[in-house]
C-alpha cells in the first residue's frame, strides 16, 4: 500500500498544481501556500469567474441583436456551459426571442424565462441587474470564449477530483484491488475529454446515426437528403446528401441560374425545408418573379410585358400563397464575400433549421472584398475548401454553380462539357460535380430542342451518368422529361 499511498500524494498535488496554474494563481513559495491557505476569499475560482463572464456576455446580448448573433456560434452545449441554471434560462430566452424576430427588453426577456420555468423567482430583477455590468456589446464574443474556456477549465477540476476519489477508494479497500481497472477508468475519461476538444471520435459513437440514416433512407432512397426536384438526378445521386459540396457547371446562358432556383423551390416549396439563395447573377426580385413563374407556369415574359391574361392571373393568384410561406432567404448583395457567407450560413443553420445553400454563382463571390484577385485559380481553390468545410461543420449540403468557358469535348458533332473544364483547383473539393449542357444552345434544329443534359461526371458517394430533362424557357424552369 505504500506505493499507492504515494500515488494517490503525487496526483493530489498534480492536481492543485494545475487548478492553480490555470488560473494563473503564481505558488512561489511553501510559505506563502500557506499564508493563503488561512485566507482564500481573494482566490478567483472557476465557478466564480464563470458566473462573472456569464453575466457579462449575457448583458451584452440584451443590449444588442448583433452580440447575440457573434456568441450563438460559440456557446455550445448550453447545459454544459452555463454555472447557472437561471442563466441557461435567460440565454435560451435571449435566442427563441432572436430567433422569433421579436423586440428584446428586460420585460420579454422576463417573461419569455417565466413561460420556460415557472419556479423561477426575482427574474425581471435579476435580468435589470445584468445591464448594470457595463460591458459593450463588441465585447460579446471576447466573453462567450471566456464563458467556453472557463466551462472546460471546471471540466478538468471536476476530472481530477472524480481521479482522487477513485484513488481514495482504492486505498482503504482490501488488498488486490485492480490497479488495473483504476488506470483504465482514468485514462478512458482523459481521452474521451481529449476527443472531445479535438472532436475526434469512435466508430461505435457514430455508428448508431449511420444506421439511422440507413433505416431512413431505405423507405424512399433521399429521406436523409434534399431531393434536387429532378427523377433522374436523385437516382443518380440520392439528392443533395447534408456535408456535402456538389459544383453544377455550364456554359454562359445555358441556364444555371434557372437551374439552381429549381433547386431551391424544390427544397423549399415542394419540401417546405429551408433553403438558403445566394444570388448574385440577378437581383432577388428578379429570382422572385422567376420562381411565381415556374410555379404558376405563367410565361415570364408576360410577367415582365404587363401582358398578363386573366388565367395568369387565376394561377399566379393560386400559388404566390405557397411562395410567399416557402422558407426562402435570399442575398443579393453584389460585393458579398466568403467570409460573410459563412457567417450567414451559420446562423441561420442555428436558427432555422438550414437545409440547402445554393450560390449562384461562385465565381462572382468574393474572397476579400478589400482586393480583387485576378488569380481566378487560387481563388477557387480557396473558396472550394471553405465551403466544404463549411457543409461538414453545418452538415448542410452546398450548391455552387459555375459559369465555365465553352465546352471542349466533342460528341456527336456538338461541344459537350467535360470535368477536365472545371478547374482541378476547385474539382479537387467538389464531393459531386454537375455538369449542365443543352444541345439546343448551338443548333437549333437538333431534334433534342427543349431537352437538357445533367452530366453527374463526378460523384464520391454514388454513380455519375446522365439524366435528361426538359427545358421549359418560357416559364424559367426544368421539369422532369
Amino acid at each position: 500500500m505504500g506505493n499507492l499511498d504515494e500515488l494517490l500524494a503525487q496526483l493530489q498535488k498534480l492536481r492543485e498544481q494545475a487548478h492553480q496554474n490555470s488560473l494563473g494563481i503564481q505558488v512561489d513559495s511553501k510559505e506563502a501556500a500557506e499564508d493563503r491557505q488561512g485566507d482564500t476569499t481573494d482566490i478567483p475560482s472557476a465557478v466564480t469567474q464563470g458566473v462573472a463572464s456569464e453575466r457579462r456576455m449575457l448583458s451584452c446580448m440584451l443590449q444588442s441583436k448583433d452580440a447575440i448573433a457573434d456568441v450563438v456560434e460559440l456557446v455550445v452545449p448550453i447545459d454544459s456551459v452555463f454555472t447557472d441554471v437561471l442563466h441557461v434560462e435567460i440565454y435560451t430566452a435571449l435566442l427563441q426571442l432572436y430567433a422569433d424576430g421579436a423586440d428584446i427588453t428586460t420585460e420579454s426577456v422576463a417573461q419569455a424565462v417565466g413561460a420556460r420555468n415557472s419556479t423561477l423567482t426575482g427574474i425581471r430583477d435579476y435580468v435589470d441587474g445584468l445591464l448594470q455590468e457595463g460591458s459593450a456589446p463588441r465585447e460579446a464574443e471576447a466573453h462567450a470564449e471566456r464563458v467556453v474556456s472557463l466551462a472546460k477549465l471546471r471540466r478538468v477540476a471536476s476530472m481530477g477530483e472524480n481521479f482522487t476519489a477513485l484513488a481514495q477508494d482504492a486505498s482503504v479497500s482490501a488488498e488486490g484491488y485492480d490497479m488495473d481497472s483504476l488506470v483504465t477508468t482514468v485514462e478512458n475519461e482523459v481521452i474521451s475529454f481529449m476527443n472531445e476538444m479535438t472532436k475526434i471520435s469512435t466508430v461505435s459513437s457514430v455508428l448508431g446515426d449511420a444506421l439511422d440514416e440507413v433505416d431512413a433512407g431505405s423507405a424512399d432512397g433521399v429521406a436523409t437528403a434534399v431531393p434536387s426536384g429532378f427523377s433522374g438526378l436523385d437516382a443518380l445521386s440520392s439528392g443533395f446528401r447534408p456535408g456535402e459540396l456538389t459544383v453544377v457547371a455550364g456554359a454562359s446562358g445555358i441556364g444555371k441560374s434557372t437551374l439552381g432556383l429549381d433547386f431551391i423551390r424544390s427544397c423549399s416549396i415542394s419540401q417546405r425545408r429551408t433553403s438558403y439563395l445566394v444570388t448574385l447573377q440577378m437581383g432577388r426580385k428578379e429570382m422572385a418573379m422567376r420562381m411565381m413563374a415556374a410555379e404558376a407556369r405563367v410565361p415570364l415574359d408576360r410577367m415582365r410585358s404587363r401582358t398578363m391574361k386573366d388565367e395568369d392571373w387565376t394561377r399566379l393568384a393560386q400559388v404566390v400563397p405557397q411562395v410567399n410561406s416557402a422558407p426562402v432567404w435570399m442575398q443579393d448583395e453584389a460585393t458579398y464575400t466568403l467570409s460573410e457567407l459563412v457567417q450567414s450560413s451559420r446562423r441561420l443553420s442555428f436558427f432555422n433549421d438550414l437545409q440547402l445553400i445554393v450560390i449562384d454563382s461562385l465565381d462572382l463571390l468574393y474572397v476579400d472584398r478589400r482586393s480583387i484577385s485576378l488569380e481566378l485559380e487560387r481563388d477557387l481553390a480557396v473558396m472550394g475548401r471553405e465551403l466544404r468545410n463549411m457543409a461538414k461543420e453545418l452538415n448542410v449540403p452546398v450548391v455552387a454553380l459555375l459559369q465555365i468557358d465553352q465546352p471542349s469535348m466533342v460528341y456527336d458533332g456538338y461541344a459537350r462539357p467535360a470535368l477536365r473544364d472545371i478547374p482541378g483547383s476547385l474539382e479537387r473539393f467538389a464531393d459531386m460535380v454537375v455538369l449542365l449542357y443543352r444541345e439546343d444552345a448551338y443548333e437549333k434544329d437538333t431534334i433534342r430542342a427543349g431537352e437538357a443534359d445533367l452530366i453527374v461526371a463526378k460523384n464520391r458517394s454514388g454513380r455519375t451518368g446522365t439524366a435528361t430533362v426538359a427545358f421549359q424557357a418560357h416559364y424559367a424552369r426544368f421539369v422532369d422529361m
